[in-house]
């Protein structure tokens, strides 16, 4: 391998936080033996061909949005390295995370899945690890207690913390992962179209027996959903659909019909609240969003 790491970027329609990211990449990897390639799952080629690229970049246009996972997978097909490093396009390197991270990859073999903490444009945290899912998380994200739970997680394992913490899964917006165990369990799972394909693949490595780890330590700035430009219908009913097909396929049969009944009803409440509390296109577009999901959970 001539590389030693691969960064996979896939874009749908964000080119210009893509035109930003871009040069980043250049200044804060600067010393690493790197190559980029841009998957891009758009159908407009005339943006497509004004990204400026060099030498240690490959366009690849897809013509069609085959989504996330699929295409991150044709993205590593390409790719000729030791590590693979995910990128959203609406992420912003400013410092180098890559280097520790890679080196603490080295000292423990067991290491698979990692990632610094996301953070939004002003600095603050940004929800982008957990636990493995089960019962009791579907639980605390129907019931609005998951927001509690990210809050003990923050102040208990996050703040103040510089050493790796071991999580159940991390966001593939920004995950360094070593190439033989991401091909070791299948890369990611193409079923998922977007949303929950990052957690699949965490809970495929951990039963591996490997271990995913969060670095608190090391920040990148994800400016979180701007490739949906505002399609707040295809947020809401990709992240149910993802749901119903991670449950089908890592839960027993009494957590999954236990999971299909919470979905049901944090669909049901999420419909109420998105009533009362938007306004507008975003409302219409969010219910619209929910009311599909609840159509697909209740097979009608």
């Amino acid at each position: 391998m001539n590389k030693e790491i691969s960064i996979i970027v896939v874009n749908y329609n964000s080119y210009k936080y893509l035109q930003k990211l871009l040069p980043f990449i250049d200044l804060k990897f600067k010393f690493l033996n790197k190559e980029t390639i841009i998957l891009d799952n758009s159908q407009d080629k005339n943006d497509f061909n004004q990204i400026k690229i060099n030498d240690e970049t490959k366009n690849i246009f897809l013509n069609q949005n085959l989504g996330f996972a699929k295409a991150n997978n044709i993205g590593i097909s390409y790719s000729n390295s030791e590590y693979i490093l995910f990128l959203n396009p609406d992420t912003l390197t400013t410092e180098d995370f890559v280097t520790p991270i890679i080196s603490f990859i080295k000292k423990n073999p067991e290491a698979a899945a990692c990632a610094p903490m996301l953070v939004y444009e002003n600095g603050d945290y940004q929800n982008s690890s957990g636990p493995q899912m089960g019962f009791w998380y579907e639980f605390m994200e129907a019931f609005f207690l998951i927001s509690l739970h990210r809050k003990l997680f923050y102040l208990f394992k996050v703040k103040n913390n510089i050493k790796p913490v071991k999580v159940g899964w991390v966001s593939a917006a920004c995950m360094i992962i070593k190439r033989n165990i991401f091909d070791k369990v299948g890369g990611f799972t193409e079923d998922y179209f977007l949303n929950y394909e990052d957690i699949d693949l965490c809970k495929k490595i951990s039963d591996e027996g490997y271990i995913n780890y969060y670095f608190p330590a090391l920040k990148c700035i994800h400016l979180d959903h701007k490739s949906f430009d505002k399609n707040y219908e295809l947020l809401v009913l990709t992240r149910y659909k993802s749901r119903l097909i991670y449950s089908s396929k890592h839960y027993n049969i009494l957590t999954r019909l236990s999971a299909r009944f919470m979905h049901i009803i944090s669909i049901c409440i999420r419909l109420l609240f998105v009533n009362l509390t938007h306004r507008g296109i975003e409302r219409r577009s969010r219910a619209k969003g929910y009311w599909k999901a609840l159509v697909m959970y209740l097979g009608i």
